[in-house]
C-alpha cells in the first residue's frame, strides 16, 4: 500500500473511538527505523487540537523551518516556510496521544505526528497573497474569554525569522496588526500595487487549495512566473515529513540543541489553551 494512501486511511480510521483498521496490520511502523532517535525535545509537546491549531507549537515550527530551508543553496531559496496545524496529528498507529514527553524523539513517532507525507513546493507569492494567507490562518481564532471549539486546521505555523502579531478582537480579515518576514516589514493592509514577491515553501496540499486556501493561491502552483519548485533530495522522497526528520537530526540532534517552542505568533485578545500539568 502506498504511504500516502495508507496515511489517509489511518487518519480516518484511527480517529478517537473508531479503533484500528482491520487489514494489512496497520499498526506496523511507517518507517524502517522507527526506534532510531532523530533528536531531542526540550519540553513536553501537546498534540490536542487547541495546541496544534490555536497556539504556537514546537513540532509545527520544526516542520516550517525544515520547509523553509528545503531549497537552501538553490537560486531561489525560500524566505518563509508555513505548515498548517491540521497536518499535526494526535492519532498514531492504533493509539491516540495527547502529549510527547520531553527528551529523545523517535523516528516512528515523528512520522505518525506528521502523517500525510505531502510534497513540498516553494513559490513566489505577491504581497497581497502573503497577507491574505496569514489572515486566513488566524480568522477562526477564538477571542479571549471564549472557548476554543473545533479549531481550524488552516492555522499556520511559521518558520524562524517571521513574526505575526494578531488581534482577535478585530474583525476577520483585519486581524493582522504586524507582520515581519526576516528583515522585511510587510505593510498592512497589503498594497494593491506592490510588485514585491515573497518566496514561500509549503505542502502541495495547501498550494492546491486545501484548508480553504484555493481562492488565495489560485494558479500559483502552475504559473511559471511564480517559479514553483518542488523540493528535492539526493536520496528518498522530499516530503514534508522526511524533510522535517532530516532537519530535526541536523539541528536538534543532541540534548544541548533540544527543540523548544518559540513565540513566533503573538496573540492579542485571543483565547489560549491551558497547559496541562504532566506528571
Amino acid at each position: 500500500m502506498f504511504r500516502s494512501l495508507k496515511a489517509a486511511l489511518l487518519a480516518v480510521a484511527l480517529a478517537p473511538g473508531l479503533g484500528c483498521l482491520q487489514f494489512n496490520d496497520p499498526c506496523q511502523p511507517l518507517v524502517e527505523d522507527p526506534d532510531s532517535i532523530v533528536g531531542y525535545l526540550g519540553e513536553d509537546v501537546f498534540l490536542d487540537k487547541p495546541f496544534a491549531r490555536h497556539d504556537n507549537h514546537a513540532m509545527g515550527q520544526l516542520a516550517a523551518d525544515a520547509l523553509r530551508h528545503a531549497e537552501d543553496g538553490s537560486r531561489a531559496p525560500a524566505e518563509l516556510g508555513v505548515v498548517n496545524g491540521g497536518a499535526l496529528r494526535a492519532e498514531g498507529l492504533c493509539v491516540t496521544r495527547t502529549v510527547i514527553r520531553k527528551g529523545p524523539l523517535k523516528n516512528g513517532l515523528l512520522h505518525e505526528v506528521l502523517l500525510f507525507e505531502n510534497s513540498v513546493v516553494t513559490v513566489d507569492l505577491t504581497e497581497q497573497q502573503l497577507v491574505a494567507m496569514l489572515e486566513r490562518s488566524v480568522e477562526a481564532l477564538s477571542q479571549e474569554g471564549q472557548p476554543i471549539v473545533s479549531p481550524s486546521g488552516a492555522f499556520l505555523h511559521v518558520s524562524a525569522g517571521t513574526t505575526v502579531r494578531v488581534d482577535c478582537a478585530r474583525p476577520r480579515g483585519q486581524r493582522l496588526v504586524e507582520l515581519k518576514v526576516n528583515d522585511r516589514v510587510v505593510p498592512l493592509p497589503a498594497r494593491t500595487d506592490s510588485a514585491i514577491r515573497y518566496r514561500v515553501a509549503m505542502a502541495d496540499f495547501l498550494l492546491g487549495g486545501g484548508d480553504g486556501y484555493g481562492s488565495i493561491f489560485k494558479d500559483a502552483a502552475t504559473d511559471l512566473s511564480r517559479n514553483p519548485v518542488k523540493a528535492r533530495v539526493e536520496a528518498g522522497k522530499a516530503t514534508d515529513t522526511n524533510l522535517t526528520e532530516a532537519w530535526m537530526r541536523a539541528r536538534h540532534g543532541t540534548e544541548a540543541q533540544a527543540l523548544r517552542e518559540e513565540g513566533r505568533v503573538v496573540f492579542v485578545n485571543c483565547a489560549r489553551p491551558g497547559r496541562p500539568v504532566v506528571k
